[in-house]
């Protein structure tokens, strides 16, 4: 008996002196398909205020409402093919849970007239700004928006992105130059539209009226000062040291070609204002964007999806909306606004399908990062990562960083497909493997039994998702496959209409945007030079 103790002992201290960390079926990685209920943790009980990713799957919309472990950005990138039922799966079922404002791109030009009955029946103020047509559309001019000669800057910058072609448009030096020259002239605008000693708005300028300004630039006479040089000479009188005469003499260092080819290239960025349908579509202001934050609204921006030659109006609306809506916010929150508290910011859902239309939005990525204590979120649907990468570059994966919820519903790219499956992660499967050997007198088999590693999906597995069927990616959660959402799943399917034909819900609306005669500012209304400008 002692002899078999004694045998025991060293395995027993062996045994229990073995410190390593075993983790069993993970050895390779662990990553596993998450569960329902996984997903159920982070759904409001009250089902309006969710945002419906899925069939099965909801987020609630107000953190202050869920558990702190679940409270995430509301931001969310929404990958599909053409065809993929992006509009009826995702975005529809959005807009019917009338949870919270919404700010949404309309490809094709018809959620509003499928929507814009149930919403104004709930209260909303529907606003429709339409670059398809270019008529029946709400009005927006950037100068409505502009307080203070920063908004010059900001104005400049937002239109030179929204225009700009591509990334290799010159060096920087002709951005720059033309920056300065534009800045000039939106600051004359500004500043001679207000009244130099109480600050009133003596006329109500628009873009048209800087390329007004450019065709004005050129003298007649090499001895004669141009009438727009005229103009800034005045200006400078009445307002001296004012920021836009000091843009203009900068500009005035230029001499001979470079300058003209500065005037050459913003005056073809200005062209486009030419066109008497985009003036009246800039030549007031019916958006109302100070309101969409505090009023109950929905905007929807219609985009055409063949021909972007306007949606550079859409960048520059978002550039002056966020801008906007995020010093209403600031100021609400700290207690600035007479009458309004934290409880009246309404949040703001920007439903952005074809982001890649809009164009280029300035700042984008510090945008993403920072509304989500403003109330605002903002939901990215595209085709593939290509399409991010083409507009924003390597700052791409900034914007994903910063969206806490991708859902996945196809793609064709080759890199979309490697990314969502590196993002599923590994999992750790056994493999076994037999052998057999035969001779003419014997034979044999062995058994190898291996552990491995493998991408719980493959890019090719991501790629052959069926089409009723989405992945849910939600940040720090494992991967949740689910059948997609649907119109006809939402208790209010019969508040919105599905054809022209269903003429009791179909909407159609009127906007000062229809037949504008004379919106163009009235000649009493602007100074002796700018009027000789207006009426050539």
């Amino acid at each position: 008996m002692a002899g078999v103790i004694g045998f025991g002992l060293p395995l027993l201290v062996y045994v229990s002196g073995d410190k390593s960390a075993y983790r069993h079926g993970e050895e390779q990685g662990s990553a596993r398909f998450a569960t329902l209920r996984e997903m159920k943790r982070f759904e409001d009980k009250d089902s309006d205020k969710n945002m419906l990713f899925t069939k099965q799957v909801k987020m609630g919309l107000f953190n202050f409402r869920l558990a702190y472990n679940v409270q995430l950005n509301k931001n969310v990138i929404v990958i599909g093919l053409p065809g993929d039922g992006k509009t009826f799966t995702f975005v529809l079922p959005n807009l019917m849970q009338l949870n919270s404002n919404f700010v949404v791109t309309d490809p094709k030009g018809n959620l509003v007239h499928e929507t814009g009955k149930m919403l104004e029946k709930h209260g909303y103020a529907v606003k429709i700004f339409d670059l398809i047509r270019l008529k029946n559309s709400d009005c927006f001019n950037p100068f409505h928006y502009m307080t203070s000669e920063l908004d010059i800057d900001r104005i400049s910058e937002a239109i030179t992105e929204g225009t700009k072609k591509s990334e290799h448009m010159g060096e920087d030096f002709w951005v720059q130059a033309e920056l300065m020259l534009q800045r000039a002239l939106i600051g004359w605008l500004y500043f001679d539209s207000r009244d130099p000693e109480t600050g009133a708005q003596l006329y109500m300028p628009n873009l048209g009226h800087v390329a007004d300004l450019l065709r004005g630039i050129y003298r007649e006479d090499p001895e004669v000062p141009s009438s727009v040089e005229q103009m800034f000479e005045e200006l400078e009188e009445l307002q001296p040291g004012n920021y836009a005469y000091k843009q203009w003499k900068l500009f005035q260092n230029f001499k001979g070609e470079t300058r003209n080819s500065v005037v050459a290239i913003l005056s073809s960025r200005y062209s486009i204002f030419d066109h008497d349908d985009v003036r009246k579509l800039i030549s007031e202001d019916t958006m109302e964007m100070d309101s969409w934050n505090t009023k109950k609204m929905a905007v929807f921006i219609a985009i055409p999806e063949t021909n972007n030659a306007f949606n550079f109006l859409s960048s520059i609306l978002f550039a002056v909306g966020f801008e906007v809506l995020t010093h209403k916010a600031d100021t609400i929150l700290q207690g600035k606004v007479s009458g309004y508290s934290r409880q009246n910011l309404r949040h703001i859902q920007f439903i952005l399908d074809e982001f890649a239309q809009i164009g280029r939005i300035p700042n984008f990525t510090q945008i993403l990062s920072s509304i989500r204590s403003r109330e605002m979120s903002i939901k990215i649907i595209i085709q593939a990562v290509n399409q991010l990468e083409s507009l924003y570059k390597s700052d791409w994966k900034t914007i994903f960083n910063n969206c806490a919820t991708h859902l996945f519903w196809g793609t064709n790219d080759k890199d979309t497909m490697e990314y969502y499956s590196t993002r599923s992660g590994k999992q750790t499967i056994r493999t076994r493997s037999t052998s057999k050997t035969h001779s003419y007198r014997n034979g044999s088999s062995g058994e190898n039994k291996q552990i491995q590693g493998r991408p719980l999906l493959t890019p090719d597995e991501v790629a052959r998702i069926g089409v009723d069927e989405g992945l849910v990616f939600i940040s720090k959660q494992n991967v949740f496959k689910d059948k997609k959402a649907s119109v006809y799943d939402h208790p209010r399917q019969h508040d919105i209409a599905h054809s022209p034909e269903d003429k009791e819900k179909w909407y159609d609306y009127k906007r000062l945007g229809t037949d504008i005669d004379g919106l163009l500012l009235h000649a009493t209304d602007l100074t002796p030079e700018f009027e000789e400008l207006f009426a050539a």
